[in-house]
């Protein structure tokens, strides 16, 4: 917001200047006149003076501007490859698990391809056995196999395979089920970088890759340009964080470039630009620069020369802001926008290829269509604070401002200004849609037994408690723990998968017997719990527990098996004001022994 309101105050202050100096102009034109030749020479001090300033002014900014854009080109990359490594981590997280089951092992990878964009995987032991995957990629990947036994993880280098693509791998140590050491490799083609760099683009005039400390291409933007092809550079291993000169092997051009250590690999992110691009602006600047000394000699306009001088540094530094902040919102999924309410306006004061209007303006009204039902409340609440404390935000979603109908999240931020008497609201409107929805999954799966969908332990508890803390003095639920029957003879007879089958048949069975409003969840194993809210009739509770025992009698859609019919049995209590989950679980938890004493399919109520 801070960096919205400079902007508006730097374009204020630029026309403002650029009136004064012309008013100065006309006033004391004549005084000027009379006093140029004696100052004539004092002039061409200054002006070479200032000449000198400005081109080292340009170079410092320069230097400053390939310095941002290779330092946000490499987080971009060190969070991507961060990325690789949690997916191999947890790819060793499940290997732990399957043990040596090679069927197992092999249905995983191929789940794992794809989630990834892995094409080849290796499991190695501590020593040296392929327990999966071709031998080939352990004498390929060999160093990288025992850094991953030393250090946990580690990324290798680009290799050639022997069909010829080249690849580079991903590698984490895990513990097996049996004990001692393994490591998992993931396996990708060098396209897979190559596409990341093209989708990582941060400026439209030059181009960013990754390169090794010899100047070789490890990952390059694919974009057709003469100075992006393999072999073009020329860089003799002087990579460091400052602005380098370099030459094209091919035709001998110079371009710019600016590279920062990536810390793996000993390889650097390197974003490069023709140098003739660069030399053009600095001419450009050197030209007019040139013309307003021949103008102020000629004319012995000496102080009509400075202002115009002075105005031209401004408006030079205004051109350079817009052109930063242009760069800055074009390329990212943030756009500014502005309000103004006498006129009941909203337009977008700056580029974003990611956010647009459906037309030129807004109306309040109209832009109130287009937030999405659930949310206009909250946008209500936005807008009556930025009337009461002049600054509001919210996270909405929105239709319309990807170019179509569809709602996506965004992230908005007003400050309203004063106006003249009236008001002028500048924001700034970010998409966040990918990471909004990334958020949402994984509250769900953080909450939910992976499974069967239910709620998890640790989510069902804290449900249930904050039910009971609700409840009033004359207001009772029934807390029920439900148990399959010799389950543990399902998964030693028919397998774990089949177990896995009755324990989702069962889930459906709980959501499809129990009302919405009440809590389901799995404690672990085969052990369940089920809050009734607001229940207290033990006759309404036996029948809805009897419906759930007569259901599952039915047969399972997709059992194709001999594996005989599920049965459960019931512990349950009745909850009252006072009452933990930790209490009425130990209630529960004695009815039902008693149910599991008399024998299969029962259900008792304390």
């Amino acid at each position: 917001m801070e960096h919205i309101g400079l902007l508006k105050l730097s374009y204020k202050k630029g026309f403002m200047s650029l009136k004064s100096s012309e008013l100065h102009n006309k006033t004391f034109g004549f005084l000027v006149a009379a006093v140029s030749v004696v100052l004539v020479f004092a002039f061409v001090y200054v002006y070479f003076q200032s000449y000198s300033k400005y081109i080292e002014s340009e170079r410092e900014i320069t230097e400053t501007h390939f310095s941002e854009i290779a330092t946000a080109g490499r987080r971009i990359v060190l969070d991507y490859f961060s990325a690789m490594s949690e997916e191999t981590e947890s790819a060793g997280e499940v290997l732990s698990l399957i043990g040596n089951d090679n069927r197992k092992i092999e249905n995983f990878f191929a789940e794992k391809f794809k989630k990834t964009k892995a094409d080849q995987s290796l499991v190695v032991s501590a020593d040296g056995r392929v327990l999966y995957g071709h031998p080939e990629y352990q004498e390929i990947f060999k160093e990288t196999i025992e850094y991953a036994f030393s250090k946990g993880t580690s990324i290798s280098n680009i290799a050639e395979c022997s069909d010829g693509v080249k690849r580079f791998a991903v590698a984490s140590s895990f513990t097996m089920d049996a004990g001692g050491q393994a490591v998992v490799m993931m396996i990708y083609p060098r396209s897979v970088l190559d596409s990341f760099i093209d989708l990582s683009a941060v400026s439209s005039e030059g181009r960013l890759c990754i390169v090794d400390s010899n100047g070789g291409f490890v990952a390059r933007q694919t974009h057709s340009a003469p100075w992006v092809e393999e072999g073009r550079y020329l860089v003799d291993g002087n990579l460091q964080n400052r602005l380098l000169v370099i030459k094209s092997t091919a035709d001998g051009k110079e371009y710019a470039a600016y590279s920062k250590p990536l810390g793996i690999n000993d390889w650097f992110v390197v974003y490069v630009m023709p140098k003739v691009l660069i030399d053009e602006k600095e001419q450009v600047g050197s030209n007019r620069i040139h013309i307003f000394g021949t103008a102020c000699l000629l004319f012995g306009f000496v102080f009509f020369g400075i202002g115009l001088y002075k105005n031209y540094i401004r408006a030079h530094r205004l051109r350079l802001f817009k052109m930063k902040f242009k760069i800055a919102t074009s390329q990212s999924a943030r756009a500014a926008f502005e309000y103004d309410k006498r006129a009941d306006r909203l337009t977008l004061i700056s580029e974003c290829e990611h956010i647009s209007l459906p037309k030129p303006y807004l109306s309040l009204a109209e832009m109130t269509k287009l937030i999405h039902p659930a949310d206009r409340t909250a946008y209500g609440q936005a807008l009556i604070d930025l009337r009461r404390n002049s600054f509001t935000s919210a996270t909405l979603r929105i239709s319309g401002f990807a170019g179509t109908d569809a709602y996506r999240w965004y992230h908005v931020t007003a400050k309203r200004l004063d106006n003249k008497g009236g008001w002028l609201t500048i924001g700034t409107v970010e998409d966040i849609d990918e990471r909004e929805k990334e958020r949402l999954i994984l509250a769900e799966k953080a909450t939910t037994d992976c499974l069967t969908g239910l709620y998890n332990r640790a989510e069902t508890e804290k449900i249930i408690n904050e039910r009971l803390q609700k409840l009033d003095e004359n207001e009772h639920s029934a807390f029920a723990i439900i148990d399959l029957d010799d389950f543990k003879n399902i998964n030693d007879e028919y397998g774990h998968d089949s177990g896995d089958k009755a324990l989702l048949f069962f889930a459906e069975k709980l959501r499809a017997t129990f009302r919405f409003g009440d809590v389901i969840g799995r404690l672990g194993g085969d052990e369940f719990v089920v809050y009734m809210t607001l229940t207290s009739d033990k006759k309404v509770v036996e029948r809805r527990i009897q419906e759930l025992m007569d259901s599952l009698k039915m047969k399972r859609s997709d059992d194709n098996t001999d594996v005989p019919a599920i049965t459960c049995s019931v512990g349950c209590c009745i909850a009252s004001k006072g009452d933990t989950f930790d209490v009425l679980y130990k209630r529960a938890d004695t009815a039902l022994y008693e149910s599991k004493t008399m024998g299969k399919g029962l259900s008792t109520i304390a």
